[in-house]
């Protein structure tokens, strides 16, 4: 039976359970909650396309839940922050443009291999990265990498922001909580964009969509409380565990 019809049963609590520890991870790490939500909806039904579609209104609150979190703490580098917010725009408009022509089974299968690629980004220790803010031509390079981070993250719906933070420090020299908070701040641009952009389009479960905010909001406030103090060791490897298992799943089932 389609799970996604049974709106009587225990999906929606589910769905909301999903979203609300993966937003806690997410929080915690700066990222990664898609790694475990994206495979999640595809396995109760949703094509790929309307995965990545519908997360982005969990993103939504995931991204409100983390900025409230933050919100005693000012932004320092508001150039850099309304840059990555100017980025957005364009970067949300082509994401609405390519999910609408991507084919689900490519799309299923980057996403598997992109899953299991991109553990190793989990452990790198955003505390550690050296910064590289006073090169000019690496702050270009920085720039670029940034917005094709975003437009990957973007369209896979995946923990690829997680790469963001290291730009923002490593060449930028933003600090470890400050990278978080700017970069939801983008996301969450983005985020609106792209829900307006594919509103009309069919690939979007509002109802799915609006459970998975309220277990972001909820659980991107929770995680990011915790990024403040300890916790982030547990929530890297809960996460990679996560990762592992939908990496392959994605890839074994994509032309299923």
């Amino acid at each position: 039976m389609h799970l996604i019809s049974d709106w009587h049963g225990l999906l929606p609590y589910v769905v909301f359970a999903v979203t609300f520890v993966s937003s806690i991870l997410s929080g915690m790490t700066g990222g990664g909650g898609g790694y475990v939500i994206t495979p999640f909806l595809i396995a109760i039904g949703l094509t790929p396309q309307q995965s990545v579609a519908t997360i982005k209104i969990w993103a939504l609150g995931m991204d409100s839940g983390s900025i409230t979190a933050y919100r005693s703490r000012r932004t320092k580098n508001k150039s850099l922050a309304l840059a990555m917010i100017a980025i957005s725009v364009p970067v949300a408009l082509a994401t609405v443009f390519i999910l609408r022509r991507l084919p689900n089974e490519n799309l299923q299968l980057a996403m598997g291999w992109l899953n299991l690629l991109m553990i190793p980004i989990l452990f790198i220790k955003h505390h550690e990265v050296t910064s590289r803010r006073r090169h000019e031509i690496l702050q270009a390079v920085g720039f670029i990498l940034i917005i094709s981070l975003m437009l990957l993250q973007g369209i896979f719906a995946s923990g690829v922001g997680s790469l963001i933070n290291v730009v923002l420090i490593a060449v930028f020299g933003v600090s470890v909580l400050e990278t978080n908070l700017i970069k939801r701040k983008a996301s969450l641009v983005t985020d609106i964009i792209v829900i307006a952009g594919l509103a009309g389009s069919g690939l979007i479960n509002f109802k799915l969509g609006l459970i998975g905010a309220a277990g972001g909001l909820l659980g991107g406030y929770i995680g990011s409380k915790f990024s403040l103090h300890e916790g982030e060791r547990f929530a890297r490897y809960a996460l990679m565990v996560f990762m592992v298992v939908s990496g392959i799943w994605l890839i074994v089932t994509a032309n299923t």
